[in-house]
C-alpha cells in the first residue's frame, strides 16, 4: 500500500502527516520560520517514513507561504526521489468557488471546504483556529461560498501585550470564570468567552442564510479548546486539513 505524506505549509507551523491507506499513522509539526527549516522538515520526512526508495511517499503540499514552500520543494528535489504534488500549482481542490477573485482564496481553506463536504457533508462552515481564525463556508449544493478573516488566538494575546505599557504577556491556558479577578484572568477570559461568544453570534447568522442543519466544524490546534466556550461547535477535527489532502491524493 503506497505511503501518502501529507505536508500543510502555514505561516506559523509546517505539519506533516504521514497516511498508511486511509489512516493517519503518524503526525509531527516544525516551525515555518525556522532558520533550520529545510533540515527539520527533512529529518521530519525521514522519520516518517520516505528515507529509501522502496518506501518513499507520494507527498502532496499546501502552502500559504511562496518563500518556505520553494525553499522546501528545491531541497526535496536534491535529496529525496519522492513524487511532489502542491495544491494549486499540479491539482486543484474539485470544489466550486464562488470567491470574488478566486486566487485570493488560501490553498488550505479551499483544501479544507472539499475535505469537510467530502467527511461531513453540506451546508457546513469550518472554523480554522490557526495563525489567523478563518470562517470558510459551504453551501447545500457543495459550492465554496467564502467566509471570514480575524486576527488568531496567540495573535490577538501577543497584540495586547504588545501594544499596551502595563498588559503583560499572557500564556494561553484555559479561563475559568467569565469574571477576571485579576489581570491575567482577565485577559485570558476576554479571549476564550469572547471568542467562544462570537463564534455562537456568527454561526447563528450562518444558520439563518444556510439553514438549522448546518454543520458547524473547527479545525486548527487550539479548536478543541476553544470548543469548550461554545454551544455551536459540534465536530472537531484537527487533522482536517491533512485528511483533505489525502483525499486530493486519489483524485
Amino acid at each position: 500500500m503506497k505511503n501518502i505524506l501529507a505536508i500543510d505549509i502555514g505561516n506559523t507551523n509546517i505539519t506533516l502527516g504521514l497516511f498508511s491507506g486511509d489512516r493517519l499513522v503518524r503526525k509531527l509539526k516544525t516551525p515555518t520560520g525556522s532558520r533550520h527549516l529545510h533540515g527539520r522538515c527533512l529529518r521530519s520526512i525521514r522519520a516518517l517514513g520516505g528515507s529509501g526508495d522502496n518506501d518513499a511517499p507520494h507527498i502532496i503540499i499546501s502552502s500559504v507561504v511562496p518563500l518556505a514552500l520553494s525553499r522546501l520543494i528545491m531541497e526535496l528535489n536534491k535529496t529525496s526521489k519522492c513524487a511532489i504534488s502542491v495544491i494549486g500549482r499540479d491539482r486543484k481542490a474539485p470544489i466550486r468557488n464562488l470567491y470574488k477573485n478566486i486566487s485570493e482564496v488560501g490553498q488550505d481553506r479551499l483544501v479544507n471546504a472539499f475535505a469537510a463536504k467530502t467527511l461531513y457533508g453540506s451546508p457546513s462552515v469550518i472554523i480554522d483556529f490557526g495563525t489567523a481564525i478563518t470562517f470558510d463556508v459551504i453551501s447545500g449544493k457543495g459550492e465554496y461560498l467564502g467566509g471570514l478573516i480575524l486576527p488568531g488566538i496567540e495573535m490577538s494575546l501577543s497584540s495586547l501585550h504588545s501594544k499596551t505599557a502595563l498588559l503583560p504577556k499572557v500564556e494561553l491556558k484555559p479561563a475559568t470564570s467569565i469574571i477576571g479577578r485579576d489581570t491575567v484572568n482577565s485577559i485570558r477570559g476576554g479571549i476564550l468567552f469572547g471568542i467562544g461568544a462570537m463564534c455562537d453570534g456568527l454561526c447563528a447568522k450562518y444558520k439563518k442564510i444556510l439553514g438549522n442543519k448546518t454543520i458547524i466544524i473547527a479545525t486548527g490546534g487550539n479548536a478543541g479548546l476553544i470548543q469548550r466556550y461554545t454551544r455551536s461547535i459540534r465536530i472537531v477535527d484537527e487533522d482536517l486539513t491533512l485528511k483533505g489532502l489525502k483525499l486530493l491524493s486519489n483524485i
